[in-house]
């Protein structure tokens, strides 16, 4: 080595970047890298001008993962993300290394520190996973944790319900009324994590202003990932990180992240399996009752887990990952949180009961025709043949026929909208429901939409997707700022502006028809207009229904200029209809072509499946989505 001092740090050195000569320098802490010097390094706490005494690493307000390695010199060295791995999919914030980086270990002589990301960190020698201080700088006041806390049981927990709330809400109280000395001692990392992801979520669903910091949101899903690695959970599976990674996953479909909450959906799914919880047993006279919350909890998980699978299968290749054979865990109960306690058993109330539980029982059945729908596709991919997918539009419609009547939005309600005061989640799952039915109509049929206008034997197909898109619009236009927030609603409202556009340039002859469809394509429109400032996805199903109109009234300007007695006043003639597949692809080429790319440009990070020409066209094809 040579005598000469370094006065850059080896990082900086490496990128050719200039370094601010701090012992953790600020590009590397900006990178979320370890700062590391050489041997003849000379930062500036090592100069005469500042005291030994005061050389310590400048560390961000969530740094456990650096913190670590900083002061661990005897952590021994740990295998790299693979290149290839570290190309895949990205959390918000480096799930995995930087795959534009140097490798990620450099040392010198014979010693190598390594350097790892969420959620590969190495826990070293640490055994106890209590939380630091370290972890906890990126927690809000205990006042604004109340509201987001608050914005979340009220908006977003109905969703999957992963928590027990009266446990969860005790911990949560007994942990504000700790010191920090004593959550150092008592709180297990891994229960922060849950907390830093319902109080991000809670300001992802809140309404705007609601919180005066525009980075809050970001640093607490760091502090989320920061922690979970922290506690290595990896290695070491609960079921408050099972937790965490459900509502983490809200998270990342809001974010376009899909395939990075797909990914964590498979982790959750082998992490439930080695604790046994598909192999959760019936609760009997002779069962403990001091864990029964666990196995309660155990079962509402495992069927969340079940269900997400399900619904996930049509964009992970038509494959769901849980094999329900080799299951034996039963369905929870129909009851209340807090019915379910320690030391007391509990009944389940009858499915006309409506408790915070129904809902998801009654998705189980939805999830399970989905998996059936799967399997119909893969017995003959990529088609499921037209009995099978006859045989399964009855089945969903029965399975939405058997909903409690507060379940169905079909039905009479004993309640209005804006009187459902505490169970105001009812008006949400309600029309969730029947969503969930139009929804996967519309996924069974749109693959012989276009046949059923010139093939009879597929006209049932072409009519019920109507049906389904302007129904779906209707639900949503029920709440739209709630419901529209929602990742997947959104993508039901484009695909149903989608359908309504695809039958309006299919060209229909009468008036009131093409009256009807234009408002249909509108209504989408405006459901997804306010969104769209935030969600690309949003934005350019925006742009496609505009230019679809767009299209329709150039084609019907020279029209009105023909004499009036030329037509009946009734019929609105028209040319260039669409009369196949290869029609209704060319046309969306071409109007996709046409879109100006200057009013939104996608980060590239942001761009996905849903945004291309492809995508368009596959929504009518079988074995896409």
């Amino acid at each position: 080595m040579s005598g000469r001092k370094a006065y850059t740090c080896v990082q900086c050195r490496l990128k050719k970047i200039k370094c601010d000569r701090h012992r953790f320098c600020g590009q590397c802490k900006k990178r979320g890298e370890i700062c590391e010097w050489p041997p003849n390094g000379v930062p500036l706490e090592n100069e005469g001008s500042i005291p030994r005494s005061s050389a310590s690493p400048t560390r961000a307000p969530v740094v456990p993962r650096r913190a670590r390695h900083q002061s661990s010199g005897s952590t021994p060295p740990t295998v790299d993300v693979p290149h290839t791995v570290a190309h895949a999919e990205q959390l918000d914030h480096s799930i995995l290394n930087d795959p534009r980086g140097e490798p990620v270990g450099w040392g010198f002589g014979s010693s190598k520190t390594p350097r790892r990301a969420f959620p590969f960190d190495s826990a070293g020698s640490r055994t106890d996973y209590m939380v630091t201080a370290d972890l906890m700088r990126a927690l809000p006041s205990r006042a604004e944790s109340d509201t987001l806390l608050r914005v979340y049981l009220e908006r977003v927990e109905w969703i999957h319900h992963p928590l027990h709330l009266p446990t969860f809400l005790a911990q949560y109280n007994r942990f504000w009324n700790m010191d920090v000395a004593r959550r150092c001692e008592t709180v297990h990392a891994r229960w922060l994590a849950l907390l830093y992801i319902a109080l991000c979520l809670g300001d992802h669903f809140s309404d705007d202003e609601l919180t005066t910091d525009p980075t809050l949101e970001t640093r607490l899903v760091t502090a989320c990932e920061d922690t979970l690695a922290y506690s290595d959970f990896l290695n070491q599976p609960s079921t408050e990180t099972i937790q965490t990674i459900i509502c983490l996953n809200i998270y990342l479909n809001n974010k376009n992240r899909v395939t990075a909450a797909k990914s964590l959906l498979g982790t959750a799914i082998k992490m439930a399996i080695c604790m046994g919880m598909s192999r959760i047993p019936d609760e009997g006279p002779t069962s403990n009752e001091q864990d029964l919350i666990d196995r309660e909890i155990g079962r509402r998980l495992w069927w969340s887990l079940v269900c997400q699978d399900a619904y996930t299968a049509s964009n992970s290749g038509f494959s769901y990952s849980i094999n329900l054979a080799h299951s034996s865990t039963g369905y929870f109960a129909n009851v209340e949180d807090e019915d379910i306690r320690s030391g007391s058993h509990y009944h389940s109330r009858p499915m006309s009961e409506i408790t915070v539980s129904t809902y998801h029982l009654c998705k189980i059945n939805f999830a399970l025709t989905v998996r059936s729908f799967i399997d119909a596709v893969n017995a003959n991919f990529p088609d499921a043949s037209y009995e099978e997918i006859m045989r399964l539009d009855a089945q969903f419609r029965s399975v939405y026929n058997d909903l409690p009547v507060p379940l169905r939005p079909d039905l009479p309600q004993a309640f209005e909208l804006s009187f459902a005061g505490s169970r105001r989640y009812l008006v949400e799952q309600r029309i969730f429901m029947g969503i969930t039915l139009h929804n996967r109509v519309m996924r069974l049929h749109r693959s012989y939409m276009v046949r059923g206008y010139d093939d009879d034997r597929y006209a049932y197909s072409t009519k019920v997707c109507l049906e389904s898109a302007y129904a779906t619009l209707e639900l949503v236009k029920q709440s739209p700022q709630t419901l529209c927030r929602w990742w997947v609603v959104m993508v039901h409202v484009w695909t149903s502006g989608l359908i309504i556009s695809a039958d309006l340039v299919k060209g229909v002859s009468d008036v009131d028809i093409r009256r009807k469809q234009r408002d249909g394509v509108r209504m989408a429109i405006s459901l997804l207009e306010p969104i769209s400032r935030t969600s690309p996805v949003a934005s350019r199903g925006v742009k496609v229904l505009k230019a679809l109109l767009d299209t329709d009234d150039a084609q019907l300007q020279p029209r009105k200029r023909k004499r009036v007695d030329e037509q009946p006043s009734n019929i609105a003639p028209v040319h260039n209809a669409i009369s196949s597949m290869t029609d209704l692809e060319q046309l969306l080429r071409d109007v996709t072509s046409s879109i100006p790319t200057t009013a939104y440009t996608a980060p590239s990070s942001e761009i996905v499946n849903e945004q291309t020409l492809e995508f368009w066209q596959s929504l009518f094809q079988m074995n896409q989505w």
